[in-house]
């Protein structure tokens, strides 16, 4: 039997999760501002982003296998602390070379902490019923970037750039409290070997398992498709289209409303499907969408008007595709939960990272660049789903 309702863990776990986010989100339509202040490009301080999820890819690395070992709460409250203080020291901060290296270590942090989310679903529910209370997990988790851009631009208005990382801080304040005092405690493993060789044989075996490595490589494609959209939110929507910073957050979180509506669809769709058939169908749509999106920029045709539904639609699979993607790869491990979903955010952050960091460095002042990496790695998420975990969307209906 459970030791907890699946809302109740589906609410605490939602509150963790939202930590990634809101250290992304928030902070994106400060910089501007913050290029402003440091003296270089904006595309130089969009380079903060990517340093984020790649650090968030070793946290999870790290995290997964740790809390399998040591527990999850355990994990989670070091990764808090490492959270909290690189935050406060990110508000005092004066370049942007310190501004890499310290979100580097807040994601660090951050990283080990959120792993604990998926692997804490599975330490209690298998199944469709994983999948639910996954689901339920997003629709908590996507009201965070739904929020944190307009909480981004009001600390910003009123208290500068800096008020939105001591407010990052005084988030993980409060995520420990939740941990501290609702979420259930669960045995970790015993094992003799030493932690070193539990860790490699853990992944090991992970990695050993091809379909649920077909599912984990799509799952991280589609979040980094969505990722580079994010990367380039501030360019494309304050600089390209001109549609001022006040105004930024209403057409960011114009695909936030979406993720949240497609959540509950997940939920309506999930009493019939299996959760791999939802995925295929989800990262099919993704990819024709970001076809979509090159196909008028190479054309000269991309607008304003066109520009936000297809990014909406980019987006918006991903709240389709990730929770379904999740328990499509954890109904393969009981014993490996833990290393599982670190390998899978490790993954996740890792092509984000890279393919955001990619961004930076091929920016010509243009969306081609963005549209480009959405469509590649899109692609990639089909040709995983396909080929390696080895599914066919059509003999699922």
């Amino acid at each position: 039997m459970p030791t907890i309702s699946p809302l109740r863990l589906a609410i605490l776990l939602g509150g963790l999760v939202a930590l990634g986010p809101l250290a992304i989100d928030t902070y994106l339509p400060a910089l501007p501002t913050m290029a402003e202040d440091f003296g270089v490009a904006v595309h130089r301080v969009e380079l903060s982003v990517s340093f984020y999820v790649i650090g968030v890819a070793a946290g999870q690395w790290l995290g997964g296998p740790l809390s399998d070992h040591f527990g999850r709460k355990p994990v989670a409250y070091v990764g808090l602390a490492v959270f909290l203080l690189a935050s406060l020291a990110i508000s005092v901060c004066t370049s942007v070379g310190q501004l890499y290296l310290l979100r580097v270590v807040q994601a660090l942090g951050g990283g080990a902490t959120v792993v604990i989310a998926a692997a804490s679903v599975r330490d209690h529910f298998n199944g469709r019923e994983a999948a639910r209370v996954l689901t339920s997990v997003g629709l908590v988790l996507l009201i965070a970037p739904l929020l944190a851009p307009a909480i981004g631009a009001a600390l910003l208005k009123l208290a500068g750039w800096p008020s939105i990382f001591v407010m990052l801080a005084a988030y993980a304040v409060v995520v420990g409290l939740i941990l501290r005092f609702g979420l259930p405690s669960v045995a970790p493993q015993v094992a003799e070997e030493p932690l070193r060789h539990r860790m490699f044989a853990a992944y090991g075996r992970v990695l050993r398992q091809r379909k649920a490595m077909g599912f984990i490589l799509a799952n991280g494609l589609v979040f980094s498709a969505m990722f580079t959209f994010i990367t380039d939110a501030a360019f494309l929507y304050i600089e390209y289209f001109d549609v001022g910073e006040s105004a930024f957050p209403l057409y960011f979180g114009a695909n936030v409303v979406l993720m949240l509506t497609l959540n509950r669809v997940n939920v309506l769709l999930l009493r019939r499907f299996e959760s791999v058939t939802i995925l295929g169908v989800a990262v099919l749509i993704q990819c024709l969408s970001a076809a979509a999106l090159l196909t008028l920029t190479l054309a000269g045709k991309l607008a304003l008007w066109n520009t936000v539904p297809l990014i909406m639609l980019v987006a918006g699979m991903a709240a389709l595709a990730i929770p379904n993607a999740l328990a499509s790869f954890l109904a393969y491990f009981d014993r490996d939960s833990g290393a599982a979903t670190g390998l899978n955010g490790c993954l996740q952050f890792l092509l984000a990272g890279l393919i955001g960091t990619g961004l930076g460095m091929i920016h010509d002042g243009t969306p081609l660049p963005m549209t480009a990496l959405m469509v590649a790695s899109a692609l990639a998420a089909l040709l995983s789903f396909r080929l390696i975990a080895g599914e066919r969307i059509a003999n699922r209906f």
